[in-house]
């Protein structure tokens, strides 16, 4: 109902939502202004922040560049045993090598006219050209008695153990040395029974002789008896094959055959010859050959003179041909000397000369040729092999106190000493007697007893 004077109202939708919408509006825009406030103020804080830590005092920046507080770097002392030694390379090769030089069967007509030492068809081969038909040995090998070592011209080469040259084909009725030792080397083998005399060439030993061509496959000569072509006599047998100088279908080369006798491989260090007066014969050595990784140890059996000739052996020539090839040196091996003459026979015979295979020549810089005696023969892989010898020099009876070389303070005046470390880093001086030195380390004697012990912490740089 509506009263007289009262203003007239109406419902609706929008009645009564003015005024509370304004107010509402108001306290937002308060409430974002604040916000904004804050994170303004925020963000001023954490610029001040960085940037304060960009900004130091003088004393800050004169602390941040100083240099570090000075270090000591220390090391302890060891008690040990010290070896001191002397390190040179040195060449191994053969003592004594072989030099085989192959020949031409003789003519038939001196074969069969053979007879004595000084009948003129029974000198060894003659001057035709050689080929080979096959090989039976490599480099490296080893060559026993009775092995054929090649076949030349379709005929065999054997070796035999003797010290005789085949300086002649020995045929029956031959009487002498070398027949003797071929009667002792088919004897080893199983095929003589020391039917004949001996030193006379009869029928038992062309029966044994027979049965060894039969074995290596050939048939025996007509005349019974062994071609000097055919055969090589070496001294020491077995043997190792050092070169092979030739293949099949080719002319064998001058020499055709180098051999080394098993065990004779020598070793000779280079010795500097400021380092003469710190060695001396029956000190122990030891080498090591970088190569093939093999050790070996000895001991030294003599000191040369100063020389800058490389080592070498001693080079025998053996065969039909050294005379020829020893005149002009053969090559590849060294060898300068000419050949022997056997006597009478007017035939060529064995022949020794300076020299190695692979080892000749001389170099630059003088040194002191050290003779090293083996303990045990050398492996043959070693032959040839430039390795590294060192010569124990002196050793300390038992363990002693070491330190550091750098350790070791030496004045103008002489003395030695070291700086010993003690607790709260408190530094002393104690003079010492360096001695032997090893690997990086000295051996010191304290001159006063009881002012250095094992496991002290020693100054090594400051």
């Amino acid at each position: 109902m509506t009263q007289l004077g009262s203003p007239a109202t109406e419902s609706g939708p929008d009645s009564g939502s003015g005024p509370p919408s304004v107010h509402g509006s108001r306290l937002a825009r308060r409430r974002r202004v604040l916000l904004g406030v804050g994170i303004a103020a925020a963000l001023l804080a954490v610029g001040g922040l960085i940037g304060a830590s960009f900004v130091k005092s003088p004393q800050q920046l004169a602390a941040d560049t100083a240099a570090p507080p000075p270090t000591v770097t220390t090391a302890a002392v060891v008690s040990q045993i010290l070896t001191s030694s002397v390190e040179m390379r040195g060449v191994v090769y053969p003592a004594t090598e072989y030099d085989v030089y192959p020949s031409a069967p003789s003519s038939p007509g001196a074969a069969a006219d053979g007879g004595s030492a000084g009948a003129a068809g029974s000198s060894v081969g003659s001057s035709a050209p050689v080929y080979i038909s096959k090989l039976d040995v490599a480099a490296g090998g080893t060559v026993r008695n009775g092995e054929q070592l090649a076949e030349l011209d379709g005929q065999p080469l054997f070796a035999l153990a003797g010290t005789v040259p085949a300086w002649r084909d020995l045929t029956p009725g031959e009487t002498g040395p070398d027949v003797i030792e071929l009667q002792q080397a088919l004897a080893s083998l199983g095929y003589y029974d020391d039917g004949d005399t001996a030193g006379y060439y009869g029928a038992a030993t062309e029966y044994a002789v027979t049965l060894y061509y039969e074995h290596l496959g050939y048939t025996p000569p007509s005349t019974g008896g062994v071609p000097a072509a055919d055969v090589v006599f070496l001294p020491s047998l077995p043997a190792t094959v050092v070169a092979v100088n030739g293949a099949a279908d080719q002319q064998p080369g001058q020499p055709f055959l180098e051999l080394a006798a098993r065990g004779s491989l020598a070793l000779t260090g280079k010795l500097p010859p400021g380092y003469a007066s710190q060695v001396r014969s029956g000190l122990k050595v030891t080498m090591y050959d970088e190569v093939t990784g093999i050790h070996a140890t000895g001991t030294v059996a003599d000191l040369g003179t100063p020389t800058t000739t490389a080592p070498a052996g001693v080079i025998v020539n053996i065969g039909g041909g050294s005379g020829s090839a020893g005149s002009s040196g053969s090559a590849g091996s060294g060898s300068t000397g000419s050949s022997g003459s056997s006597g009478s026979s007017g035939s060529s015979g064995s022949s020794g000369s300076s020299g190695s295979s692979g080892s000749g020549g001389s170099s630059s810089t003088a040194f002191i040729p050290l003779t090293v005696r083996p303990s045990k023969p050398l492996a043959a892989a070693l032959n040839g092999e430039n390795v590294l010898v060192t010569v124990e020099t002196g050793q300390t009876e038992g363990p002693v106190l070491t330190v550091p070389v750098a350790a070791i303070v030496t004045t103008a005046a002489g003395p030695s000493s070291v700086t010993v470390v003690g607790a709260h880093a408190k530094k002393r001086q104690v003079a010492v007697t360096p001695g032997i030195s090893e690997n990086g380390y000295v051996q010191v004697t304290p001159v006063t007893s009881g002012t250095l012990a094992a496991s002290d912490r020693v100054v090594v740089s400051d």
